[in-house]
């Protein structure tokens, strides 16, 4: 699934400038993906794009963890989502989706490049980078602890 999301990141620098549903599965199973993994991102972007706003996510600052999330999401990615957090990259409300896209990813292990992926994503689905390129840059090569 992150394959796809990133796929779809790399290839539609704007989310809204992405094509109809239709037209993307189209392109990414020609772009060699499966038919049931493109159907599970493009579902998961979908309830992410078409998402309300949680009033009660906004002063949410501290997260406790689901038994299945801990299992999932290692300590060094908790690490990650926390320094993601106290950075102010994230808000509460994208934390929470960023951890849903990471629990939505079937079979394999999550790791902090995960998480960082995956906070690009839930970003720029949501329209929240402005200047994409800089925060790529910060988030995929920035050293553990260190955002600038």
């Amino acid at each position: 699934m992150l394959d796809i999301l990133v796929y779809l990141y790399e290839s539609f620098r704007m989310a809204e400038l992405a094509p109809d549903r239709d037209a993307l599965e189209k392109r990414l199973f020609a772009a060699g993906f499966e038919e049931a993994d493109i159907n599970a991102a493009l579902d998961w972007y979908a309830n992410l794009s078409a998402s309300v706003s949680h009033e009660r996510l906004a002063n949410a600052h501290y997260r406790h963890y689901a038994a299945e999330e801990l299992e999932r999401l290692n300590d060094a990615c908790r690490e990650e989502l926390s320094f993601l957090s106290n950075a102010q990259v994230l808000d509460p409300e994208s934390r929470e989706w960023v951890i849903s896209g990471l629990m939505a990813l079937a079979g394999e292990d999550i790791e902090p490049e995960h998480v960082r992926w995956m906070t690009l994503i839930v970003l720029w689905s949501r329209g929240l980078i402005e200047h994409f390129t800089h925060l790529e840059d910060m988030l995929l090569n920035h050293e553990p602890g260190r955002l600038h």
